[in-house]
């Protein structure tokens, strides 16, 4: 199968594509930073059977589609800066010439079908649209109708489309050339109408090869076809970028994924599983051997079984009709996670070409011209031995299968010399090797390791893989014993065997380790926490981007999960913009899910791209917000000179991010006292200062005030001329008693009123003797 990868270009070829083609590039477009070259950095060889398979996004799981290229110049217009951008410009063409696609497939509909995931809001978008229709009274043909929707933030956008394409309207788009076209600034929204000849072929042999030579058609009564490249350029004005997203439909019943579209009546079929979402499209015309159920539990099923990171969203997949017309493959892979399959492809082969076309998708590295046989020969080895452990097969049929990489044909092949390569050994002989490596992985360290983790570690290169790494990463998950064999195996033409049932009962009889690792939903807000000087531990995740202020830690409970059958070593990374900033290791019992904190504290502003094994989230970095404030009060407002003023000053911080305040207090217009305030997003808080009105004899009217070094909020206290009376201190005479006399009240006054009385009793009667 032909593979198209991710990040990689052939400069200066021109060539034609799958979607129509294309004669230029854009101004913007980029240099080669991925190109396949062999490990002295010379350019790789060209022929490669079967699938094909393309990308571009380096983060793969973003809410725009494309990866955009940044130009580093910028010009000034009107005293704004104007940046430029760019996507989609990369030529898709096999793996080993270059090539670049968009990401995930994200809807699907029976009748008109939609694809394209969710943007965010945070951003001005240009928002790209391709929609596909059949044209009934011309077969061989598609009509494309490409619409964009421009933000106001965009002075000027160009597009190309396939050179081959015939034009046939335009609104809102002037043409510059015959492939280029310039958007015509008043108008928000603009299309270009054309039709492309989506028949394309291919001379093909090998393990996934057919009789015929189509890999796109248009049979005049249904279409399946790739989607056209339209390499886009634009400028804007302002710090935040103008992202690109791009969504395919079809005008009619058929389906679309990110790179594939079926025109025609289909139905399509669905499962989710393991953070997958597949969707398998069955044409009316296509006849199924194995269910559409059966195929989506398969390849679900291969999704928990591999363990080796770069899980797309989303696998779209359409069974193409067989023996409707002469295909030149079985199964063709493009993107990140498209593919089709020829209807009639077996579930029960070790041949599984359905877990062959799903093992490609989940290849995110590139290769250089030594470690290129790993595309297909891992793939097809994983495709015999998932297929092997879902029962489908029995061993004989796996032990045949990569037995058949030890012929003599292949006594002559170094797999890390392509020119060696004969009767597909990359797929033959590599798939046996793969297998062999596996084995030896797996005996080395007690089944605790196996080829899985070599995989999955080549999947975070960003860089072509060399052979010395390949050989490395060997090592780090066994020992130099079966580093050694390996590079024995892939660089002479020395004899490989395949291994029989006893060793294979004792080193796959029970599931070994299977360890995966993943990010936390990010809807699940307490699974993203950050500490600092303004919030302690504190959930911070609900929605993307997650906003923190500088200085800030942020803290993830990354998943990790043994999904195989026995204990193993775990050693969960956290990356920021594909740089490891923190890794933890531990045991992870079988069959157990746990949660592991990785943390990073980000210094200096910007949009970070957060990372677990390919999951990502974006994380946006600002300095603090400015908190003000919002209120003064003084108590009491009346006072004597002496009396102490307590000075409560509210203070809010009404942003979505922490923020800071450094608070003053004056008492006419000198400070008394400061503080900082360190807040977290959407709070408010008092602050209170004591002063004393005695030290300069205020008289009248006093201003206290509290500023944030913006604004100033004032309050004024009248200080009267008396003089506050100090507090009432006991004589030295007085005892204190349990029980205070007072006026009009305690024992004393009753003895007195007592004794008036009898002396008044007296005078009475000395006056009534007299």
């Amino acid at each position: 199968m032909f593979v198209v990868p991710r990040r990689v270009v052939a400069v200066g070829l021109v060539v034609l594509l799958l979607g129509g083609g294309i004669a230029s590039l854009p101004v913007a477009a980029t240099t080669d930073h991925g190109a396949v070259t062999d490990d002295d950095g010379l350019a790789a060889g060209v022929g490669e059977n079967c699938t094909y398979r393309s990308d571009t996004a380096p983060n793969r799981r973003g809410a725009t589609v494309e990866t955009v290229q940044s130009s580093t110049g910028t010009a000034e217009a009107n005293s704004s800066v104007i940046r430029t951008r760019s996507a989609d410009t990369h030529r898709r063409q096999p793996r080993e010439q270059g090539g670049d696609i968009a990401t995930t497939a994200a809807g699907m509909e029976t009748g008109t079908a939609i694809s394209g995931t969710a943007q965010t809001s945070d951003g001005d978008v240009i928002q790209q649209t391709q929609t596909y229709a059949r044209v009934p009274e011309q077969p061989g043909e598609v009509a494309v109708t490409l619409t964009y929707e421009v933000p106001d933030r965009v002075v000027d956008l160009e597009t190309h489309v396939p050179a081959a394409a015939t034009v046939t309207e335009t609104d809102g788009f002037e043409r510059v050339n015959e492939s280029v076209y310039e958007w015509e600034e008043p108008t928000d929204t603009a299309t270009i109408s054309y039709h492309i000849n989506p028949n394309r072929t291919i001379e093909k042999s090998g393990p996934e090869g057919a009789e015929g030579r189509y890999l796109s058609v248009d049979t005049g009564e249904w279409a399946l076809l790739t989607r056209s490249q339209t390499p886009t350029r634009w400028r804007y004005t302002g710090r935040d970028p103008v992202r690109y997203n791009r969504t395919l439909r079809t005008a009619g019943p058929g389906a679309a994924g990110e790179e594939i579209v079926y025109l025609g009546e289909v139905a399509t079929f669905e499962e989710t599983a393991h953070n997958q979402t597949f969707t398998l499209a069955v044409p009316e015309r296509a006849t199924m051997t194995a269910s559409p159920i059966s195929v989506l539990d398969s390849m679900a099923n291969a999704s928990n079984a591999l363990r080796v990171g770069d899980r797309d969203e989303q696998v779209f997949v359409v069974a193409a009709p067989s023996g409707a017309v002469s295909w030149g493959v079985e199964g063709y892979q493009i993107g990140d996670a498209d593919m089709w399959v020829q209807s009639r492809q077996s579930l029960d082969v070790a041949n599984n070409v359905w877990l062959h076309e799903y093992v490609h998708s989940r290849q995110a590295y590139e290769t250089t011209g030594k470690t290129r046989w790993t595309v297909e020969g891992w793939a097809t080895y994983y495709a015999a031995v998932l297929t092997l452990e879902q029962n489908r097969i029995g061993f004989d049929e796996f032990q045949a299968q990569l037995a058949a990489g030890g012929r003599p044909v292949y006594s002559d092949v170094r797999l890390t010399d392509r020119t060696s390569w004969t009767n597909d050994a990359n797929y033959w002989k590599g798939a046996l090797v793969a297998g062999r490596t596996d084995v030896h992985i797996r005996s080395a360290t007690g089944r605790n390791q196996t080829l899985q983790r070599v995989f999955q570690s080549l999947n975070g290169y960003r860089d072509p893989v060399t052979q010395s790494q390949l050989l490395a990463e060997i090592e780090s998950a066994s020992d130099p014993s079966v580093r050694d064999a390996t590079a024995t195996e892939t660089e002479t033409a020395a004899a490989v065997t395949m291994w029989n049932v006893t060793t294979h009962r004792r080193l796959f009889g029970s599931i070994p380790a299977r360890i995966g690792y993943s990010l936390p939903p990010v809807d699940r807000a307490d699974a993203y926490r950050a500490d600092s000087l303004y919030r302690s531990d504190t959930p911070v995740g609900g929605s993307e981007p997650i906003r923190l202020a500088t200085n800030e830690t942020l803290a993830v409970d990354a998943v990790v999960e043994n999904a195989g059958g026995e204990a193993g070593a775990y050693n969960v990374s956290l990356a920021v913009n594909e740089t490891v900033v923190d890794a933890k290791q531990g045991q992870i019992e079988p069959g157990v899910r746990t949660e592991v904190e990785v943390t990073h504290t980000f210094a200096a502003p910007g949009r970070y791209v957060v990372s677990v094994d390919g999951d990502t989230v974006t994380v946006v970095v600002t300095e603090p917000a400015v908190a003000s404030v919002t209120d003064v009060t003084a108590s009491p407002r009346e006072v004597k000179q002496g009396d102490r003023v307590d000075v409560t000053a509210t203070v809010a911080n009404d942003n979505d991010i922490p923020g800071t305040a450094t608070v003053e207090f004056r008492r006419n217009d000198v400070v008394f006292a400061e503080q900082r305030l360190y807040l977290s997003p959407q709070v408010t808080t008092t602050v209170t200062r004591t002063v004393t009105l005695d030290e300069r004899g205020e008289r009248g009217t006093v201003s206290l005030s509290v500023g944030d070094g913006r604004t100033t909020t004032t309050v004024d206290v009248v200080v009267s001329t008396e003089t506050a009376a100090p507090p009432s201190t006991p004589s030295p005479t007085e005892m204190p008693t349990d029980k205070r006399t007072t006026a009009g009240e305690g024992d004393g006054f009753t003895a007195i009123i007592a004794g008036l009385a009898v002396l008044l009793a007296a005078l009475i009667a000395r006056q009534r003797r007299s």
